[in-house]
């Protein structure tokens, strides 16, 4: 009889077993104490598999050989598509593929446009040349779509995520790039000097969304978004009055624009003058003429001679301000720590009509402006200087969105008679910095990157993937603190162990005392 409840509790306890493995396939929890959440799904990569309408596979190539630096990415990586699976209500599924010596599977890799990655590596003494494959394949509906290699486990999940919505997507949204840079023939795309100096932001912009160049010598069409990058003279009328059309389309544009131009080589500056800026200030959007100082700022390498010797040397240059203060509560810059400007100034927010205007980006409290006629922008007067003793003033808005109606600039509408004479909910994101995404200036920030995805994510109404995008963080600066503050710290680093030290040395000695007095009262 016993033996009988033994085999009867033991296959209870299997069944049990197998049930709680089942169940937890489908549910999934994890406790995520992190400041940004950054090891749990967010809800907008829940949502995008719970709403998966067909069965997607995700294949996951990775080499069982991996150096030891990525030895934790494919564990990762099983980890996070373990989350989405989870959560895909069974439309999910994976499985990891090592294509190691066999071809048809390395021929299959190929197709799924997952291509080896050759890395050295150091084992046994010896150095050599490793063929390993780190990429996911996503198959859905006939179509394929990849992330080809993944090295940084940072920002997996907007990578995943991204390529989910891709490729569940019926057709991508189209972004438009204004620039007057001549295109790049195909065949000199491959030149490092024959690329744009917007390639990073192009190929980001490339990999979410359909992606066109305009001179905006012909009219906007289909398009969700325009990014304006900038200009330093007039535009023509055709150009000027197919941008007013766009707007008066309830366009989305997203600008970066300086109001004045400034050679840092040759230490001039002098206003921009253009017919932009009276269009602008027609539909009530308007920058000051002045360049913004800052303390908290970037760096240029200055020139000194040393002896026989010609030497580099950093020094703080307040027109570069490094943007840490933002509205917290808009979602494009909550989740960012830095941005970095360049030779940026202050939007005027007293004269913006039936525009209703939310400011994103502020410079620092410890700012200053350099104004017009005097736009001096010397190095000289800020070497060896205490720069936050030298800028009260802030802090200034760089940045904002205006949103609202807009009339035409063009009261004759050209001469066509299906031009359009207002809109009913434009939106115009402006940014004071046309190096703001330039490579070699500021798009060699993270930050400047992330700003711009996030505008162009809420302009076409992709909001969803702001919310995964900068959650991972790595600036995490100190509070700054004052100088007489940083004396007391440093004295009380040294004399506090030792006060500390001597007072615990009295504390024992008077309890000792207080010992050999209860002891000789004791035996008296």
């Amino acid at each position: 009889m016993r033996k009988n409840n033994v085999i009867i509790n033991t296959i209870i306890f299997v069944v049990i077993i197998i049930f709680l493995n089942l169940v937890s396939v489908s549910i999934f929890g994890r406790l995520d104490l992190t400041k940004g959440k950054i090891y749990a799904l967010s809800h907008s990569s829940k949502d995008a598999v719970r709403n998966l309408e067909d069965r997607m596979v995700v294949k996951a190539y990775f080499s069982k050989n991996l150096p030891g630096e990525y030895a934790d990415t494919r564990r990762i990586v099983q980890d996070k598509l373990s989350e989405y699976q989870a959560y895909s209500k069974g439309k999910l599924r994976f499985e990891f593929i090592d294509p190691a010596d066999e071809e048809e599977l390395k021929a299959e890799a190929q197709k799924n446009q997952i291509y080896p990655a050759s890395m050295r590596v150091a084992e046994n003494d010896k150095l050599e040349i490793r063929e390993v494959y780190m990429g996911l394949a996503f198959l859905y509906q006939g179509q394929t779509e990849s992330i080809p290699l993944i090295q940084n486990t940072r920002g997996l999940e907007y990578d995943i995520t991204k390529t989910i919505k891709k490729i569940t997507s019926a057709g991508l949204k189209k972004v438009a790039l204004f620039t007057l840079e001549p295109e790049i023939p195909p065949q000199m795309q491959g030149y490092q000097q024959a690329k744009s100096v917007h390639q990073s932001i192009r190929d980001m912009i490339s990999d979410s969304y359909e992606l066109s160049v305009t001179d905006l010598n012909e009219p906007l069409e289909n398009v969700e978004a325009l990014i304006f990058t900038g200009i330093e003279d007039s535009l023509s009328q055709m150009q000027l009055f197919n941008l007013d059309q766009f707007l008066m389309q309830d366009g989305n544009v997203i600008m970066f624009q300086d109001r004045v131009f400034a050679d840092i080589q040759n230490q001039k500056a002098e206003p921009i003058k253009s017919n932009l800026f009276d269009m602008l200030a027609h539909y009530g959007i308007n920058l000051k003429v002045d360049l913004i100082t800052d303390a908290d700022c970037g760096q240029v390498n200055l020139q000194q001679q040393r002896g026989l010797f010609r030497m580099s040397t950093p020094v703080s240059y307040p027109f570069l301000p490094i943007i840490h203060n933002v509205n917290k509560d808009n979602v494009i810059v909550k989740n960012i720590e830095q941005m970095q400007l360049i030779f940026a100034s202050q939007i005027d927010t007293t004269k913006t009509g039936n525009l209703h205007f939310e400011p994103l980006l502020y410079t620092s409290h410890n700012s200053g402006l350099v104004q017009f006629p005097q736009l001096d922008i010397s190095l000289d007067k800020y070497m060896n200087k205490n720069l936050k003793g030298m800028f009260l003033d802030g802090p200034y808005i760089v940045g904002g969105i205006y949103t609202g109606p807009l009339t035409s600039y063009f009261n004759s509408g050209m001469g066509k008679a299906d031009a359009l004479t207002a809109s009913s909910n434009s939106r115009i994101l402006l940014v004071t910095d046309s190096d703001f995404i330039k490579d070699g200036a500021g798009a060699g920030a993270q930050g400047n990157l992330e700003f711009t995805m996030n505008a162009v994510d809420y302009m076409v109404s992709e909001s969803a993937l702001i919310e995964i995008r900068s959650r991972e963080v790595d600036y995490k600066p100190l509070k700054e603190i004052s100088s007489g503050a940083k004396k007391v710290v440093r004295w009380l680093n040294i004399l506090l162990p030792s006060i500390l030290l001597i007072l615990l040395g009295i504390i024992r000695y008077r309890q000792e005392l207080q010992r050999r007095k209860f002891l000789g009262e004791l035996y008296e």
